[in-house]
């Protein structure tokens, strides 16, 4: 389920290139929160790319 759209982006869609962990898209409730156990976290995500 969505709980938010960020409505920054409509004006400013730059923002997702220049800091795209703050400009976030839309934020998500999943109905089962075990599915968020196999995602990776910010740090992973960076030391997967480089």
């Amino acid at each position: 389920m969505i709980t938010a759209v960020n409505g920054d982006l409509a004006d400013n869609p730059g923002n997702v290139n220049e800091d795209p962990m703050a400009a976030w898209f839309f934020r998500i409730k999943p109905a089962d929160s075990g599915v968020l156990d196999g995602f990776m976290d910010e740090g992973a995500y960076n030391e997967l790319i480089g």
